[in-house]
């Protein structure tokens, strides 16, 4: 979850900038649920509230898999419990991609 740094000079306070934590997430070709797209699986991320944005970072060499696989993923976030999309084919292949989680007010 995000946090807030601040800085106190002359007895004002600022706030400095949000720190975005950095974790990934392992999504398992084996863990797809659905009939068609879109398919979808809860994954486990550490440190995740009712109010975390979850975002998927892929790389470079990722987004030209997925490119070239038409497939396009997205997340949410149920209460903390964080479901992970995919649209096209269903996933064949495991891929751990890079996330960064922000706190969001309601």
């Amino acid at each position: 979850m995000a946090q807030m740094k601040t800085l106190t000079i002359n007895g004002k306070t600022f706030t400095i900038a949000a720190v975005i934590p950095v974790n990934s997430v392992t999504l398992l070709a084996s863990a797809w649920i659905g009939d068609s797209s879109p398919y979808s699986q809860v994954v486990a991320v550490p440190g995740v509230t009712a109010y975390t944005k979850v975002d998927l970072q892929p790389s470079v060499e990722q987004l030209e898999i997925f490119h070239e696989k038409d497939l396009a993923f997205t997340t949410e976030n149920d209460g903390g419990v964080v479901t992970v999309y995919a649209f096209g084919d269903k996933p064949k292949s495991n891929y751990t991609i890079q996330i960064t989680m922000t706190e969001v007010s309601v």
